[in-house]
Formats: structure tokens, C-alpha cells, sequence
């Protein structure tokens, strides 16, 4: 496993890091083919259709990668995670870091929209166990969480608004990976004050990884 970045801390007191844990099913064992068993299965929690499944971005083994909760509105009609005014958005956020779409690996915690729009409580757990799979065949320097759910999937809690986050980590089958979980794009669009805070996230994704 990479190391993790300078600077990392003992877990912060109130956020206690999941225990590693196995994943919901007996996944593939390479990035490859795990990619086509989320795209296809229908065994993945609020996936919904296959045809309307979004595949992740970037660079696989990528230092840097993101999860985010779901695929945007207008992500399936558009074949790619992260489109729209989010993903504009998005993208000036991974400029700022230095960063762009193929100097990262960005992957969907579910693959599907729910019709909702909201992750269910109940699919949080596998939907976690699965992604952690997936961070673990990737091998990341640190993980950017992206919303409430991701958060409170891949460790148990909503830390998107805590202040001290250095020493968090994610538990995988095969180690841990520090983390950052951040306000989503899209809230930042509904509410462009608390962009502030999620800068001072970015910035310490900056220091970790340089």
C-alpha cells in the first residue's frame, strides 16, 4: 500500500474508524473486472438500471481519488460522471488543487440515480463495503469523500463539516487510506458560502499529496 501523507494524525476523538471488513459479495479481484461487475450486476445496491449506470473517471492508481455519492441528473443522458453545472464546478475545484480529470480517479459510491435523488440509509453499508473493494484494487495516496452519504458510508459519519480532519482514515481488506470527506459540488451551488471550508479540505488534500 502507498504511504500514507506527512502529517497525519491519531483519529480525531468522536470518529472511530470502522473495523476492515469484507465485501458484500465475492468480488473480482482487478479493477477491470470489477468496473464490469458494477456496470452490470444487479446485485449492486440502488443501481438501477444497468443502461443508466455511469462509469468512473480518470486514472486508475491515480494518487488522488474521489468518491462521490452518485451520478448527477444529467450524467447518464451524458455518459459521464460529473456533468452539468456540478461538474463545471468540479472541475475549477481540481484546477485549484492542481489537479484535472485525468490526474485523479473519481468513481460513484452507486453507480445509479436513485429516483429519489438520496441514497437510502439502508444501502449505505454495502454500497461502503463495496467501495472500499474498489479503493483497495486502486491503491490511492488519499481519498477525497464527497457528501454526507459517502462519508457516513466509508467511515461511519458525517464528518463533511468537521473542522479538525486530519487522522481519518478508511479501512480496507487490504490496509487503510487517510481521507478528507467535503460538502458535495452540488450543495456549494445552493450554498456558495461554505465553499470556504471545503477550500481548507482541498488544501490539505494539496499538502498530502505533495
Amino acid at each position: 500500500m502507498s504511504p500514507a501523507p506527512q502529517g497525519q494524525a491519531a483519529p480525531q476523538a468522536g470518529v472511530s474508524p470502522a473495523a476492515p471488513v469484507a465485501a458484500p459479495f465475492a468480488l473480482p479481484e482487478t479493477l477491470e473486472a470489477l468496473l464490469d461487475w458494477v456496470m452490470s450486476d444487479p446485485r449492486v445496491p440502488e443501481g438501477s438500471p444497468a443502461a443508466l449506470r455511469v462509469r468512473p473517471f480518470g486514472t486508475p492508481g491515480a494518487p488522488l481519488m474521489i468518491v462521490t455519492d452518485m451520478p448527477e441528473l444529467t450524467d447518464a443522458d451524458s455518459g459521464q460522471l460529473m456533468s452539468g453545472a456540478v461538474g463545471q464546478l468540479f472541475d475549477a475545484m481540481l484546477a485549484a488543487m492542481g489537479q484535472d480529470r485525468t490526474s485523479v480517479y473519481c468513481i460513484p459510491l452507486c453507480p445509479g440515480r436513485p429516483p429519489t435523488g438520496r441514497l437510502p440509509n439502508s444501502a449505505l453499508k454495502d454500497l461502503g463495503d463495496l467501495a472500499r473493494h474498489h479503493i483497495a484494487l486502486a491503491e490511492p495516496k488519499a481519498v477525497w469523500l464527497l457528501g454526507q452519504a459517502t462519508s457516513r458510508a466509508l467511515i461511519g459519519a458525517d464528518s463533511t463539516a468537521t473542522l479538525d480532519k486530519i487522522g481519518q482514515n478508511i479501512n480496507h481488506f487490504r490496509g487503510k487510506v487517510p481521507c478528507i470527506a467535503s460538502l458535495h459540488p452540488r450543495l456549494l451551488i445552493q450554498a456558495p458560502q461554505r465553499k470556504a471550508s471545503v477550500w481548507k479540505d482541498m488544501q490539505v488534500l494539496i499538502g498530502g499529496l505533495t
